[in-house]
């Protein structure tokens, strides 16, 4: 997953509508590739506290997470599809219930 993200290609990364508007809200003066760079930093931290979600649409191994960015508490939904050459980026917002899963 932290290849895809790092590489930035968007063939290999699909990102939801609404996360589009809800980075720009975060941080308008960011691109969305600087949420890919974002996520896979989280993800490469031992220390992130990440849940499996199940009965998603699409197949694949779903996790959320919160983490850090810029100061600021963000709230991640993320899917590698089964072939593990695709990632889906459900969410990226400031979280809604808090800083805790």
């Amino acid at each position: 997953m932290l290849s895809i993200l790092e590489s930035g290609d968007k063939r290999r990364i699909t990102v939801r509508g609404r996360v589009y508007r809800d980075w720009s809200d975060l941080f308008p003066n960011l691109f969305i590739t600087d949420l890919y760079t974002a996520l896979s930093d989280a993800l490469s931290d031992a220390e992130l506290n990440c849940q499996a979600v199940h009965g998603m649409a699409e197949p694949g191994e779903v996790y959320e997470f919160i983490f850090k960015y810029q100061k600021r508490s963000i709230y991640s939904k993320i899917n590698l599809c089964p072939d593990g050459r695709v990632v889906i980026i459900y969410s990226a917002h400031r979280p809604l219930k808090g800083d805790k899963l």
